[in-house]
């Protein structure tokens, strides 16, 4: 394609490979670089997160079995059952585990707002800034 070259005079013309010629509407702006580098960012930080949480919850369990498996060892399963009807030990062993199902329950709700918050912001299409409308 020939197009008036300004500079050289008003007779001379240029070829122009349109190829390789991109709109001012469709370059995208240095904010726009921004925030896919904040989105790559974000969605990194999930997974290592989201592995980071899985390795403790699995270390965990790991410690409750061993807990678990030494008090066997150490404490006959008839001493075990007596003890767990006792009274107090009973009543605090039920509150123990409300408790935990209440800490449980404000974990997962506050998981679940983060993730909606991170996904959303990673994954929403936005309109680009260059598409205002206006012609430069």
């Amino acid at each position: 394609m020939l197009v008036a070259n300004p500079r050289r005079g008003s007779g001379e013309s240029m070829e122009v490979d349109m190829e390789n010629v991109v709109s001012v509407q469709e370059q995208p702006t240095g904010l726009e670089d921004v925030v896919r580098s904040v989105r790559a960012l974000a969605r990194s930080s999930r997974n290592v997160a989201e592995s980071a949480v899985a390795v403790a919850e699995r270390e965990l369990a790991m410690a409750i079995s061993i807990s678990e498996r030494l008090r066997d060892s150490v404490v006959t399963a008839q001493t075990l059952e007596e003890a767990r009807k006792q009274p107090l030990p009973a009543r605090l062993r039920q509150d123990a585990h409300r408790a935990l199902d209440v800490m449980a329950d404000a974990t997962a709700v506050a998981q679940l707002a983060l993730l909606r918050f991170v996904e959303g912001f990673v994954d929403e299409r936005r309109p680009s800034l260059t598409d205002s409308g206006e012609k430069l």
